[in-house]
């Protein structure tokens, strides 16, 4: 009869995370190539980003159009042919445009690599941006902005933009149906002239590229068309509502969004990392102090969370829920009331020991894998940063103390910075 092992496997505590190895290059255009080998099987990802966010086109919905047109056809193919052609190579394409940068992402087979750098790069240097297709595109994306615009979530969402950062704040301003009106095609093409220049583009790759790779990349986007120096847009200051509370009513309304939050500041912030830890305490995960009370002891909502996003030249720190409209009050009242004890109270040790272990198996989970890792290396390098980051990230996890928690409480969580918006009932 075989023999069972009744004992439980050792547990032992994460001491560091074995990162990817990245290889820098550039091409003959002093473009940079970040690139990460590995992976089992013989498939390619590659980020190709531009300056060409919101930000830099300064009035919503200009941005994001213009990418997006840009697979719609170009000189040479119309939006049919340039889908059956990634469709027969089992590939995959797709844009996507942020605050400060647009990227365009493929996902191939590698000995596909030459077709679909070929494609890939005739949709950037030579969208055609066809009249009929700009129509279908604004007019789909309009009953999108209509239909989403009845949510109470995308309502509270819109305004709490506008609350923490302010109307006319790049990262507070908030698309409008009159934009839709507003838009030209000249304004796309006059967008995609200035910020998709071959010498404007940064590249990361990941996977099992082969040794072809930079001869290849070198064909399609090694050429300039002029020197360029990248620099950064300076942002105004964010202007906070003067409002502490904003509630919105929407007629019909079954549940009431919820928003909390305040500014902040991005992960070059000595207090980024520690407050991290905080916020996973706080809302970050499900066994968190909000789900604990707000949801299972009193019942007050299905979900909530809390979270800390930084942005290139700012951060927001927010909380969102939906609750029945009788709860809102108490919803909010028990947030804040979670605020005062973790500026009163100690974590006991075994919940900040369960934090800890809960953030470092994240961190393990979140790099598994090349396409995962360069992923994470991207946005990095966004912000000048290396992997130097989540070195620093575990240490602190590692030796962070309850007393270090309750002063950041103390210090980052005085309800007077936070902005409350509600909509719905």
């Amino acid at each position: 009869m075989a023999q069972t092992n009744s004992k439980a496997p050792e547990f032992k505590d994460i001491e560091k995370i074995d990162f990817l190895p990245v290889e820098q290059h550039r091409l003959d255009n002093q473009v940079p190539v970040s690139v990460l080998r590995a992976g089992s099987q013989d498939v390619t990802k590659i980020d190709i980003e531009f300056p060409a966010g919101a930000i830099q086109a300064g009035i919503p919905l200009i941005a994001s159009t213009t990418a997006n047109l840009m697979l719609e056809g170009t000189r040479q193919k119309t939006s049919v042919e340039i889908s059956e052609k990634i469709d027969f190579l089992g590939a995959y394409l797709n844009a996507q445009t942020y605050h400060h940068n647009t990227v365009f992402t493929f996902l191939c087979l590698s000995r596909h690599l030459p077709q679909m750098l070929e494609i890939l790069n005739e949709i950037i240097s030579e969208p055609s941006f066809p009249q009929h297709e700009y129509e279908l595109y604004l007019q789909k994306k309009y009953e999108e902005f209509v239909f989403e615009g009845e949510k109470v979530k995308t309502i509270a969402g819109r305004k709490f933009g506008e609350t923490i950062f302010g109307a006319d704040h790049p990262y507070g301003k908030q698309l409008n149906a009159d934009h839709f009106k507003q838009i030209t095609l000249g304004q796309l093409k006059d967008f995609h002239k200035n910020n998709y220049k071959p010498e404007m583009a940064r590249i990361f790759v990941a996977g099992q590229p082969g040794d072809k790779l930079m001869p290849l990349l070198n064909k399609y986007f090694g050429h300039s068309s002029g020197k360029y120096q990248h620099t950064d847009f300076s942002l105004p200051n964010p202007q906070p509502s003067k409002e502490r509370t904003i509630n919105i009513r929407k007629e019909g309304a079954m549940q009431t969004a919820l928003r909390i939050g305040r500014p902040l500041f991005n992960n070059h912030h000595p207090d980024f990392i520690p407050l991290q830890i905080l916020n996973t305490i706080l809302g970050g995960y499900f066994g968190s102090r909000l789900m604990t009370s707000v949801r299972e002891e009193k019942g007050l909502t299905y979900g909530i969370g809390s979270y800390i996003m930084p942005l290139k030249q700012s951060g927001i720190w927010g909380i969102s829920s939906e609750v029945s409209g009788e709860s809102r009050d108490k919803a909010i009242e028990a947030i804040f009331e979670e605020f005062r004890i973790l500026q009163t109270d100690l974590v006991p040790q075994e919940e900040l020991s369960m934090v800890k272990r809960y953030m470092m198996g994240e961190l393990l989970r979140n790099f598994d894998g090349p396409f995962s890792t360069a992923d994470i290396y991207r946005t990095l390098q966004e912000y000048d940063m290396d992997f130097g980051f989540y070195e620093k990230m575990i240490n602190t996890i590692r030796n962070i103390s309850h007393t270090n928690i309750r002063d950041l409480a103390i210090q980052y969580l005085k309800p007077e910075d936070f902005r409350i918006v509600t909509a719905g009932m």
